[in-house]
């Protein structure tokens, strides 16, 4: 793919599309309360201010943005007669006068256009969008547009994303008419109407009878409450977890989201399915030109940037990276040979207690259709002949049904064994390229939230003979050892940290929640912990958190280089600094961001595919999007903080992403912040302990 031309959606805003932009600030009367109101009156007044006036009004970086300026007598009368009209919403609002001395920034210029007159052509491209669906029954196929804001080398700059869902006809509350027991409803999967929030059902809270008030409480959204107070009081009002958040919703409030694994219940033909949602690269660019066509045609904004017109934005990374094996030779790292390099060579590291012939216990799963009695056997002989230690089966649990509470009720039942690792042997099953299988992410929720070691294999690689390094790999790392190091650790940083950090509303307040794992440069994992229950005080991370998840006896004086599970916020920026000066260490921290990515592309001999291994989109000398995987064309959105450079960056986590042990390819992500949405579920859940032991490395 070396000729391939890589582009982004991503598109510059044409210079021309912008006119001179005019900022307002609000003036807040009374207590420290009503100037904390700003946001929320600033956020109400572009509707009223467009009724009122001409131009385009968006409320951006707490100031009022237009394109057309209004004189201060108006404004003065506008505000007064709001202040009569609404006086509950608008008594804090004293006056709004203009801010000569501001500067848009492009990010500011970008939000105001997208919030502007993009708005304008929303009804075409909702058109453009609803050609390209088709009937399911039982069914609809919703095509949705995002757009985000984006600073490319300092210009103002936006993404173009499409969203499929399949939605259940009619809806959720027409679904639940025909069941017999309302409990029927939980573990269904749902989207809010309004916001388009999607979520699992939990829980029946009640009948909306006795739930209306307190549920009108819950949203400042006017049509929102039009549908709570138009619902009968027989209506079912349910609770909706969505992350690691929970919302309570009147049912005629959310639409029923189709997903893989509804395919039985809801009699849905698996082809089709796979049709509407699991876009291939190809498609996947022919939605969002649709979208970006209609943006192009009014002018507003350029082709998508792409390797041939602006070829200074995009390179590709391959780092030459070597891996130290059991006989301490360096050797180059090629996916290839690593199974063959492996057998070859011996493992780098081996816990003692394999040495010693102590076995790897191993509790399995087995939802084969064939049965895994001979499989199992050859792993034994294999790992005796092939790896120098033993293996044990303590217990196999039979499963002929692959659903969420059976696998649920087997790791339960496996987690009494005392088994080093959980192996779950499943059917093949269909993989779309931009997210993880379906039952394997059920295994990978029901163990890695419980702290338990799995590894996952399907039955085509169990019956495929070159699969069994792997897979003895696997088995070894997550016993404690190590098949390989980086025979190079990375010049500019002694430790690489991975570190999460999550707040959960509970009855007695907000508390946060740590994950750190602690690499040597190398690759070498020396210390890992999740600490939690700190009391989120809202400074940041608490500083007997800091010294749980970064110790002092390993990182005093040490260059350290942070693996930062999605943005940093700045009160936990600042946190980091003062415990990087109390262990006079130095913290470089990378921002690694999953959300909202813009996807990247290769177009090559008229097919567009996946683009290569470490090809880079680069935004600023800062921040870039980075393609790691092989499969997928959603990248990961990277932001460095200086000195470090974005390609070190980008290079940490490449080669980290190679240390997936027991997989034939590597994962998106590196192993620092690996499966972190499944231990934060299991936290959320209650089902991860409280304390875990240094030597299970379960999120591999």
């Amino acid at each position: 793919m070396t000729n391939a031309q890589v582009f982004v959606e991503v598109f510059p805003i044409r210079a021309e599309a912008l006119p001179p932009l005019h900022a307002y600030k609000l003036i807040m009367s009374g207590d420290e309360l009503a100037q904390q109101n700003a946001r929320r009156v600033g956020s109400r007044l572009p509707g009223y201010l467009r009724e009122a006036f001409s131009g385009y009004w968006a409320w951006i970086g707490g100031r009022l943005i237009v394109d057309s300026a209004v004189s201060p007598p108006k404004l003065a009368a506008f505000v007064e007669d709001l202040r009569a009209a609404f006086p509950r919403l608008f008594a804090p609002l004293a006056g709004v006068e203009a801010d000569p001395g501001w500067q848009p920034t492009p990010l500011q210029s970008a939000d105001w256009l997208v919030r502007g007159p993009l708005t304008d052509l929303e009804p075409t491209i909702l058109e453009a969008l609803a050609r390209t669906v088709f009937s399911i029954r039982n069914t609809r196929v919703t095509r949705e547009y995002r757009m985000r804001t984006w600073s490319v080398g300092g210009s103002p700059a936006l993404s173009v994303s499409v969203v499929s869902r399949l939605l259940y006809e009619p809806d959720l509350q027409g679904y639940a008419a025909t069941l017999t027991d309302a409990t029927g409803m939980i573990g269904l999967w749902v989207a809010d109407k309004q916001t388009g929030l999607q979520g699992e059902i939990v829980r029946l809270v009640g009948l909306l009878g006795e739930q209306r008030s307190r549920l009108r409480t819950l949203t400042t959204s006017a049509a929102m409450q039009e549908i709570i107070d138009a619902a009968p009081d027989d209506r079912w009002v349910v609770r909706v977890a969505s992350g690691i958040r929970d919302y309570d919703y009147v049912t005629d409030a959310l639409d029923l989201v189709i997903r893989p694994d509804d395919i039985a219940q809801f009699a849905i033909n698996k082809g089709q399915l796979d049709r509407a949602l699991h876009l291939k690269p190809a498609a996947h660019a022919q939605m969002v030109k649709l979208v970006s066509d209609v943006v192009k045609e009014s002018g507003l904004i350029a082709n998508a940037y792409n390797s041939s017109s602006a070829a200074h934005l995009f390179t590709t990374l391959t780092p030459q990276i070597s891996l130290q094996w059991g006989d301490s030779r360096p050797r180059p790292y090629l996916r290839e040979r690593l199974a063959s390099d492996f057998t070859a060579h011996g493992a780098a590291l081996i816990p003692d207690n394999l040495r010693q012939q102590q076995p790897v216990r191993l509790a399995v799963i087995d939802a084969t259709s064939s049965g895994a009695k001979d499989f199992l056997e050859a792993l034994r002989r294999a790992a005796e002949r092939d790896a120098a230690f033993r293996v044990e089966i303590v217990r196999v649990r039979d499963m002929r049904v692959i659903s969420q509470t059976n696998l649920d009720s087997a790791v339960r039942l496996l987690a009494k064994e005392d088994a080093a690792v959980i192996l779950a042997c499943l059917p093949d099953e269909s993989e779309a390229a931009e997210e993880e299988a379906v039952n394997q992410r059920y295994v990978r929720l029901q163990t890695t939230g419980r702290a338990l070691s799995s590894l996952i294999i399907h039955e085509s690689a169990m019956q495929d003979p070159a699969q069994m390094p792997h897979l003895l790999m696997g088995l070894l790392a997550r016993a404690g050892g190590a098949p390989y190091l980086l025979a190079d650790p990375l010049p500019y940083a002694d430790w690489v940290v991975g570190l999460s950090l999550f707040e959960q509303e509970k009855r007695e307040g907000s508390t946060i929640t740590g994950i750190s794992r602690v690499y040597q440069s190398n690759g070498h994992l020396r210390y890992h912990t999740v600490a939690g229950d700190f009391n989120a005080t809202g400074q940041g991370i608490p500083d007997d958190l800091l010294a749980r998840l970064l110790p002092a006896a390993l990182l005093r004086k040490q260059r350290v280089l942070l693996h930062i599970d999605g943005r940093l916020s700045r009160d936990a920026a600042q946190a980091l600094g003062r415990w990087e000066d109390a262990l006079d260490a130095s913290f470089l921290t990378v921002e690694l961001i999953r959300a909202g990515v813009p996807r990247l592309y290769a177009l090559d001999g008229g097919r567009i595919e996946p683009p290569a291994w470490g090809s880079l989109f680069r935004l600023s000398e800062a921040e870039a999007f980075v393609q790691t995987a092989d499969a997928s064309v959603q990248p990961l959105h990277v932001r460095a903080e200086a000195p470090l450079k974005i390609e070190q960056a980008v290079e940490s986590i490449l080669a980290f992403t190679v240390l997936h042990y027991g997989t034939v390819t590597p994962s998106k992500l590196p192993v620092t912040i690996h499966q972190t949405e499944s231990i934060e579920a299991g936290i959320a859940r209650g089902i991860f302990p409280a304390q875990i032991g240094a030597e299970t490395v379960f999120w591999l």
